[in-house]
């Protein structure tokens, strides 16, 4: 398959060799590899950069320093060398917190810790080495926020604490954008749960149309053709959501309004995980006033969600430790939700169902036959239609007075919703990353159902069952030189 792909630079030639050599120490990952070039791959990206420069105490640039950037909560460690103007740059780094290392003879050795990347964020960072001994380590922990100044995108992350501490009655990550400035959700409050996507996905940003915005997870669009989110990640699942409005880089196409960038969450070294769940009885839940009024009694509703995570290094003793190389992240979440509507109707009387309409006001009826009125308004009991009859006898009576708006009634919903989410990081090789995120969501979603028979023909069960998807590979195939495949 790689052998086919057309050569169209010196550059990409280079690529390409590079990748054959890898695949041929590594057959089995190479056969996936191969697969995944095979598949349309999205330029949207939700993984950041580190750049800047390295340099002495006088200002002097540092070129051919071989810097290090770790992943501080897996270990997992990447390598550039500074260009001949002291210039390192690290691209394609997944959403995290890093320290940076440098070595070199006559200087001492660098340490820069608690360097925040977020979602497609593109920081610059400017280090200083000092003369002396490389047997000194030099440690800068200053936690001085790094300003994004290598793009021009622009935007507002959305981190994981403040996902997690923020109330959000539907636990929707993307209905938390309401704080960042100029997004304005138009969609009822009310629906805003895994089930409600469309609801949920009516959001102005920046004075975008409502329905204009583009959303993915992992780098992997999941906009269906009317603009909505096909999938609502439970916050477990999420490391963070990168809001941008209106500023943004070429690559997060496809949209007329704004930008939704997921990450997802990654497992570490350390095991971790979560548990939570919420119950409302209907014992604390109040009847509406319409049935208040007519002495109808509150249904029993009662709400239940719960949900978990777990997360870790993969260790199988008998083939690898694992630790340092493969990461797992697994969550779940789900509701059983009981809520009702109430309606007021307007159902035959008794008298209207032996054909007896003289009491009706602003009623006359009319034989279709000959086109004259039915004397006293009363049709005979020999024109009757028999299927009419028939569907008259589903209808309940009235169970109020008056001829017009004489019946409510009240339907309980039964809502049920599960969502499974799973990824899995694995460091192939020290310049080959690969990770799988998946997620399944279904969910039974009824329609009110106010006679409980064919008397309700708008009255449906809707069964909605949504797969997600999404492959990220990074190699690096020279210090200054980074291939992204995405699938």
């Amino acid at each position: 398959m790689l052998t086919k792909t057309p050569l169209t630079s010196k550059t990409i030639a280079l690529a390409m060799t590079e990748i054959s050599r890898i695949i041929s120490s590594r057959l089995l990952p190479g056969c996936l590899l191969a697969l995944l070039i095979t598949a349309s791959a999205s330029a949207q990206s939700y993984q950041g950069a580190l750049r800047g420069s390295l340099r002495d105490s006088t200002g002097n640039v540092l070129p051919s320093v071989t810097l290090t950037l770790i992943n501080t909560a897996t270990n997992v460690a990447r390598t550039t060398v500074t260009n001949a103007s002291g210039e390192y740059f690290f691209e394609k780094i997944d959403p995290g917190t890093y320290k940076v290392g440098a070595t070199q003879t006559g200087f001492k050795k660098l340490d820069r810790s608690g360097i925040l990347v977020e979602t497609q964020q593109q920081i610059t960072l400017d280090l200083t080495m000092e003369l002396g001994s490389v047997s000194e380590t030099v440690i800068i922990t200053d936690d001085v926020p790094l300003m994004e100044t290598s793009t021009a995108s622009t935007g507002t992350v959305i981190s994981k604490q403040l996902l997690d501490d923020l109330p959000n009655s539907g636990r929707n990550p993307f209905a938390i954008s309401a704080i960042t400035p100029t997004v304005i959700p138009i969609g009822n409050p009310t629906f805003n749960r895994q089930q409600d996507q469309t609801g949920s996905s009516a959001i102005s940003l920046g004075g975008g149309p409502v329905r204009g915005n583009n959303y993915i997870i992992d780098g992997v669009p999941i906009t269906d053709l009317r603009n909505r989110a096909v999938i609502i990640p439970t916050i477990e699942a999420v490391q963070d959501v990168k809001v941008q409005v209106n500023t943004y880089d070429a690559e997060a196409g496809r949209t007329g309004g704004g930008f939704f960038n997921t990450a997802a969450r990654s497992g570490s070294n350390d095991l971790h995980g979560s548990l939570f769940g919420f119950k409302r009885p209907s014992v604390l839940q109040a009847n509406n006033f319409f049935n208040n009024r007519k002495g109808i009694a509150k249904p029993d509703a009662p709400y239940n969600l719960y949900g978990g995570s777990v997360g870790g290094a993969v260790r199988i003793p008998w083939l690898y430790n694992g630790k340092d190389k493969t990461f797992f992240w697994a969550a779940f979440e789900g509701y059983r939700m009981s809520s009702f509507l109430s309606e007021t109707f307007t159902l035959p009387t008794d008298l209207e169902r032996a054909g007896n309409f003289s009491q009706t006001p602003g009623l006359i009826l009319k034989d279709p036959l000959t086109g004259q009125q039915f004397a006293g308004n009363i049709i005979p009991a020999n024109r009757f239609d028999p299927v009419g009859v028939k569907l008259v006898s589903f209808f309940p009576k009235p169970n109020g007075t008056g001829f017009l708006n004489n019946t409510s009634v009240t339907s309980t919903l039964k809502d049920r919703a599960d969502q499974h989410t799973f990824k899995l990081d694995h460091s192939l090789t020290e310049n080959w990353k690969m990770s799988g995120f998946y997620a399944h969501y279904g969910s039974r979603e009824p329609e009110a159902d106010y006679y409980g028979n064919i008397a309700n023909p708008n009255g449906y069960l809707l069964f909605r069952n949504v797969h997600a998807l999404a492959f990220n590979n990074i190699l690096s195939l020279s210090p200054t030189m980074v291939l992204s495949l995405r699938y």
